[in-house]
């Protein structure tokens, strides 16, 4: 079941969402609930990917090396 929360925002943030609401053809609420649902799906994917690196990335590391600074395959 859907919740709903009262977010306060200043004028120019809203004349933002409104502008982008219309744009995609949906209201402001549908999109706010759109960006903050991402935003909430982006954060437990990064802390997955974290616990990943942390338990993980030594034995990577030791298996095929660490890369380059410059993010070049080693």
């Amino acid at each position: 079941m859907a919740k709903r929360i009262e977010v306060p925002v200043d004028d120019a943030a809203y004349a933002a969402l409104e502008a982008e609401a219309e744009r995609v053809g949906i209201t402001v609420p549908e999109l706010v609930g759109q960006v903050v649902t991402h935003d909430v799906h982006r954060r437990r994917f990064l802390t997955a990917a974290q616990h990943y690196v942390t338990a993980w990335g030594p034995a990577f590391d030791a298996e095929f090396g660490t890369g380059r600074p410059d993010g070049a395959a080693a």
